[in-house]
C-alpha cells in the first residue's frame, strides 16, 4: 500500500514538531496500528515554513496531483491542522480524498473517516483549527496595535536614510525596558529627497533610474539604484511627514490609523505596521491598505503629505498603463539572456520596427541604454540574425550528440515536454480553455457585483477570489502553451511513451515549435551567452544522466 505522509511546520525548527519528527511519529504510528498492512511504502511530502492558512504550498500541492493520479491509497498526519487550518480547505481535500478512495489517519487523534460520527469529529476538530488560526491572528495584530503607539521600530531592514538605535527607558513600574527607533542619516535622507523630486518632475521610474546611472547616484549598498528599488523607495510611507494631508490620505486608504488627527501635525514621520506578508524570506507580498496600521514614528519625515500623496497617484497612474515593453518577448527567444562583456549588464530588446510583415529588432546593453551611453558603449546586435544563427547552433548541438536520447530526458526532467510530446487526446486544450472561460465568466460576474456594491466587508471576502480565479487562469495559460504544439511520433521512450526517438525528425520538429516552446527548450539547455560587441560566446549545458 502506499502512505503519503504530510508533514507542515510555519517556522523552520529542528525541535517539538519538526516535520522529521512528524514524520517519525507517523511512521511508527503506521508499523504499532496498521499490522495488517504487510507491505507499506511510504511517500512523505514536507512544507516547512509555510502556514496552514493557505493550501498553495508546494508540497501539498504535489500531494493532491498524486492523490488525484491514484498513486496513493492512505493519508498521514501527525495532526490535523499540519493539513490546514481552514475549514472550507479542508472539506474539499476530504471530498477528493472520498472521491479517489483514499484512507486519512491523525496520528496524534485517531480520526476514522469511515463512519458517520469520525466524519462529524473531524469537520468539529478542523473549526477549532481555524478558530485558533484566527484567534493567534487577532492577537498579533492587538499587541501590534498597542506596540504601534509607542512608535517604535520593530526590527528588520531599515530603510534607504535610517539606522536603528537602542532606547532604554523605565515602564510605569520602574522596570527597565528598551525599544528601538530609527535614526537619520542625512546623506542618505538627500538621496531619498532628490529620488521623491526627480520622480515628480519627470514621472517615470526608467527617467529616474538613468538619471541616478549618470549622476553616479548609489543605494547603501553602493549598487545603482533599478526601477524596483526605487519604486519602493517612493512608495515607502516611512518617508513621508504625518500632517494632514497624509493622514486623510491613509483614512481613505481603509487604513488602521492608531494616532488622533490632531497628532498628525506634521512634526513626525510614519511608521506602517503589517504592510507586508513576510511568512517566508524569499518573498514578501503586499497586504491591502486595510490590513495596514499606520502610526507616528519617534522620526521626522522628510516628504511633506501632498508630494507623497502625488507621487503615490502617479505610481497607480504609471502601473495602470500598458507597458511599452509588454509582449517585447513574443518575438525575441534570448531577451535578457545575453550579458554584455563589457560592464556584466543584461541585453534586452530595443528599435523594435516592423516592414513586410516582418518584425526586426536588437539586443542592447541595459547599461548603454540606460545611462544613454556614458556607462557602456558596446555595439547592439541584431536580433533576428542573432536568434536563427543561436538555434541554428543549438539544433546542431542536439543532433551531433553522442546520446541524443539524454537530451530529450534531460529535457524532460526539467519539465520541458512542450517540443517533444505528442497527445494522443486532442480534445485537452479545448477542455483547458473552456475551463479558462468559465473562470473568467466568474470574475467578470465578480467585478460587476463590485461595481454595484463597494462595500469592505463584500471587498474583503470577494478580492481573495479575484485573485485565487486568476493564479488559475494563468495555470490554465501554462498548460495550454504546453499543449499547443502537436506532432506525429514513431516509437517511445521507455517510461515516456509521448516522447519521439526519430533523431532525423528532431530538428524539423524544433523548428516548426511555436516560439513559447523554442524559448523553453533554449532556457533549460543555455548555460550562457556573452557579447564582446564583435562575437559572441555561447556556453550550453551538459546533460549528465
Amino acid at each position: 500500500m502506499n502512505i503519503a505522509i504530510y508533514s507542515r511546520k510555519s517556522k523552520f525548527s529542528e525541535k517539538g514538531e519538526s516535520v522529521e519528527n512528524q514524520i517519525q511519529y507517523c511512521k511508527a504510528y503506521a508499523d504499532t496500528h496498521l499490522i495488517n498492512i504487510p507491505e507499506k511504502i511510504f511517500f512523505t511530502y514536507e512544507d516547512e515554513g509555510f502556514s496552514a492558512a493557505t493550501s498553495m504550498r508546494p508540497q501539498f500541492q504535489k500531494l493532491l496531483v498524486d492523490i488525484k493520479s491514484g498513486k496513493i491509497q492512505l493519508l498521514m498526519c501527525y495532526r490535523l491542522d499540519r493539513i490546514t487550518r481552514k475549514v472550507s480547505d479542508f472539506s474539499k481535500t476530504l471530498e477528493l480524498l472520498e472521491k479517489m478512495n483514499v484512507g486519512f489517519i491523525s496520528a496524534t487523534e485517531n480520526f476514522d473517516t469511515s463512519t458517520p460520527m469520525g466524519k462529524a469529529m473531524i469537520y468539529i476538530a478542523s473549526v477549532f483549527a481555524q478558530l485558533e488560526r484566527e484567534t493567534i491572528a487577532e492577537r498579533v495584530r492587538d499587541n501590534m496595535l498597542a506596540l504601534s503607539k509607542t512608535g517604535r521600530w520593530l526590527g528588520g531592514l531599515t530603510p534607504l536614510g535610517f539606522s536603528s538605535s537602542e532606547v532604554i527607558y523605565l515602564d510605569s513600574e520602574l522596570r527597565e525596558r528598551k525599544l528601538y527607533q530609527l535614526v537619520p542619516r542625512e546623506e542618505e535622507l538627500r538621496t531619498v529627497s532628490l529620488l521623491f523630486k526627480k520622480y515628480l518632475e519627470v514621472g517615470s521610474l526608467s527617467a529616474v533610474e538613468s538619471y541616478c546611472l549618470t549622476h553616479d547616484i548609489k543605494s547603501q549598498k553602493n549598487c545603482f539604484f533599478n526601477k524596483s528599488s526605487i519604486a519602493q523607495i517612493l512608495e515607502n510611507p516611512t518617508y513621508c511627514m504625518g500632517d494632514e494631508t497624509s493622514y486623510h490620505y491613509f483614512s481613505e486608504l481603509g487604513c488602521c490609523v492608531t494616532s488622533s488627527k490632531n497628532e498628525f501635525d506634521g512634526s513626525k514621520g510614519i511608521l506602517c505596521y503589517n504592510r507586508t506578508n513576510q511568512q517566508t524570506k524569499s518573498c514578501r507580498k503586499r497586504r491591502p491598505p486595510d490590513q495596514w496600521i499606520v502610526a507616528l514614528g519617534k522620526h521626522k519625515g522628510i516628504i511633506t503629505g501632498e508630494s507623497y500623496v502625488k507621487v503615490q497617484k502617479k505610481l497607480k497612474q504609471n502601473k495602470e498603463k500598458a507597458s511599452p515593453r509588454k509582449d517585447t518577448s513574443s518575438f525575441s527567444l534570448v531577451s535578457g539572456k545575453i550579458k554584455c562583456q563589457n560592464c556584466g549588464s543584461k541585453m534586452r530588446i530595443k528599435n523594435i520596427r516592423n516592414s513586410n510583415g516582418c518584425t526586426h529588432f536588437s539586443y542592447a546593453c541595459e547599461m548603454k541604454v540606460l545611462s544613454k551611453g556614458s556607462k557602456c558603449t558596446i555595439s547592439n546586435i541584431n536580433g533576428k540574425e542573432f536568434d536563427k544563427a543561436l538555434t541554428n547552433v543549438l539544433w546542431s548541438y542536439l543532433e551531433d550528440s553522442v546520446d541524443y536520447r539524454k537530451i530529450l530526458k534531460f529535457l524532460e526532467q526539467k519539465n520541458i515536454p512542450a517540443v517533444f510530446e505528442v497527445y494522443g487526446n486532442t480534445t485537452a486544450p479545448a477542455a483547458l480553455k473552456e475551463e479558462k472561460e468559465e473562470y473568467r465568466n466568474e470574475i467578470n460576474t465578480i467585478i460587476e457585483q463590485l461595481s454595484k456594491d463597494s462595500s469592505p466587508l463584500l471587498k474583503k471576502y470577494l478580492l481573495p477570489r479575484l485573485e485565487e480565479l486568476d493564479r488559475r487562469i494563468s495555470l490554465l495559460d501554462q498548460k495550454i502553451t504546453k499543449l499547443s504544439y502537436s506532432s506525429g511520433g514513431d516509437g517511445q521512450i521507455e517510461g515516456s511513451p509521448f516522447f519521439i526517438h526519430n533523431k532525423e525528425k528532431l530538428s524539423s520538429i524544433l523548428d516548426k515549435a511555436s516560439i513559447n516552446s523554442k524559448k523553453m527548450v533554449i532556457n533549460a539547455m543555455l548555460d550562457s551567452v556573452e557579447w564582446n560587441g564583435k562575437a559572441a560566446y555561447i556556453s550550453f549545458r551538459t546533460p549528465d544522466i
